[in-house]
């Protein structure tokens, strides 16, 4: 045999090898994401205005960790129309979590109008204006808040170590009324939504299990908060299954390759 013919020979063989280890990789299974959403409107009885905000929890754009993506839909005239916190419960065994990071991509002042971009929420020049809370106590975080995890930049009793005069100060807004106040107008805020990370999943963590959900406005837990019970659940379709060969068609291939190179080896030993 030639040795063109026997290179020829050998890349069929190294063609159906490579052929075999695409079919494997098609049959590896890959995990769908998954997220529980709650939505919640209402009106703030002090200053008449409409309240909308929704929080987003998701286990697996972080593997790992939990994201939790918290956003106020509307503008804001007084402190009270400012989201401060959110809290949650969670229908299994207790969580150990650590809050990893937050992020706001624009935090907003009025006046003076500025705007930064890409802000670290744990390290502001005020220092930390977010943090998380959690207990094991089955009354709650604290009197008047059964939930046992929040995430809040007003302290409320419940979140320490915060930076900062004004606790409304980092809040979410989503723009300014045009009757805002001087608080509003002066103070410093996240524009429409904040990301956080949180580490210490367990491995059997089911997000669906999240529930009771509080978001709440202004730096007093006697202002405005709204709970929603039940979140909706999303898991998008998986993708379709790639065509491989049936079983038979697999195993030729594994047969061929085999056998092809057998062939170039014993004819390299009688050229030899």
């Amino acid at each position: 045999m030639s040795q063109p013919y026997s290179k020829k020979i050998a890349g069929y063989a190294v063609c159906c090898m490579s052929a075999l280890a695409v079919v494997t990789v098609s049959q590896m299974s890959q995990a769908d994401a998954a997220s529980m959403t709650f939505s919640v409107t209402g009106t703030n009885s002090a200053s008449k205005n409409a309240l909308a905000s929704s929080v987003v929890f998701d286990d697996l754009l972080n593997p790992g960790k939990l994201t939790v993506t918290l956003t106020n839909m509307k503008n804001v005239s007084v402190p009270s129309d400012v989201l401060t916190s959110v809290f949650w419960d969670y229908a299994g065994s207790p969580l150990n979590l650590s809050l990893i990071s937050a992020t706001a991509a624009t935090v907003t002042q009025n006046n003076p109008s500025t705007t930064t971009n890409n802000v670290n929420l744990l390290n502001t020049p005020n220092g930390k204006e977010w943090a998380f809370a959690s207990t094991t106590n089955s009354a709650g975080l604290t009197n008047g808040v059964t939930q046992d995890y929040g995430l809040g930049t007003a302290g409320l009793g419940i979140f320490q170590g915060i930076g900062g005069q004004q606790q409304v100060n980092y809040g979410i807004i989503d723009g300014y009324n045009a009757n805002a106040n001087s608080p509003v107008k002066g103070g410093s805020f996240v524009d429409n939504s904040a990301t956080f990370v949180l580490s210490g999943l367990p491995t059997n963590f089911d997000i669906s299990k999240i529930g009771s959900v509080r978001f709440q406005y202004g730096t007093a837990l006697s202002e405005p908060s709204i709970i929603k019970a039940q979140g909706t659940y999303y898991s998008p379709p998986p993708p379709p299954p790639k065509k491989v060969p049936e079983p038979e068609t697999t195993a030729a291939l594994g047969l061929f390759a085999v056998g092809a190179l057998k062939v170039v080896r014993k004819k390299s030993l009688v050229v030899a």
